[in-house]
């Protein structure tokens, strides 16, 4: 959903000014086939018309957000899974989503997830460079382990960094909350994804650029404890 003038209004004034939010785009925009699930409804299946619709985007989510573009830290697309027929090489991905970043208005910090392994190629990575666009180093199941993605050289795009520890290579989101729930105590340590969000804090710092990490629970159980456990190594 693109959400109302009238909520971003109530949201922002929820907490102090200081505090900053960081949103995915609407799956209106990232989403190029709605998935065969019944939360869908008609357009369960069905090709997406508004797939990277920067206009769009621009009318119904950024222009109502503008007021409190201060107050955001970044904004992520996050792209699902695309079969093979959709883009066969990365450079395919690569030029979709060239002239889509093209024509997004200046002001906000764009940030761009994938969930195509065989995406991580220099096409891709010169394209968010392009466009100042970050790559959002993500633990998710078929995706390369965080510490590979972070040795990538090509992979910081942006002057800033954001990384999001959603789930252990291998294992999916149904196993995962299975293994974890109520999520009230870390159930599986994750020293791997702990010590490469560990590093980018350190490069951020050491480059002095602002970095957006995201844990979830499902990662190891309980995301404020993976929180406290990664700051006290760094």
């Amino acid at each position: 959903q693109f959400p109302s003038e009238v909520y971003w209004r109530r949201l922002f004034a929820s907490a102090p000014p200081p505090l900053r939010f960081a949103f995915k785009v609407p799956e209106e925009i990232t989403c190029q086939t709605f998935p065969a699930h019944a939360r869908y409804g008609s357009r369960a299946g069905l090709a997406n018309r508004s797939f990277l619709d920067a206009r769009l985007l621009e009318d119904a989510f950024l222009a109502p957000l503008a007021p409190y573009r201060e107050r955001v830290a970044v904004l992520i697309f996050e792209f699902g899974a695309f079969p093979r027929k959709s883009y066969p090489r990365a450079g395919d991905f690569a030029a979709a989503l060239d002239g889509f970043l093209a024509a997004l208005p200046a002001g906000f910090r764009y940030s761009v997830e994938i969930r195509n392994p065989e995406f991580l190629e220099p096409p891709y990575f010169e394209c968010l460079r392009a466009h100042a666009v970050a790559h959002v180093f993500n633990a998710w199941t078929r995706m390369p382990e965080l510490a590979a993605q972070t040795s990538l050289p090509q992979a910081y795009t942006a002057a800033f960094t954001v990384a999001r520890a959603l789930l252990r290579r291998g294992r999916s989101y149904e196993d995962a909350v299975r293994r974890f729930s109520p999520y009230d105590q870390i159930r599986e340590e994750n020293p791997s994804a702990r010590e490469a969000l560990r590093n980018l804090i350190r490069r951020s710092r050491q480059q002095r650029q602002e970095a957006y990490i995201f844990v979830n629970n499902r990662l190891e159980g309980n995301a404020p404890a993976s929180i406290e456990a990664i700051l006290e190594g760094v």
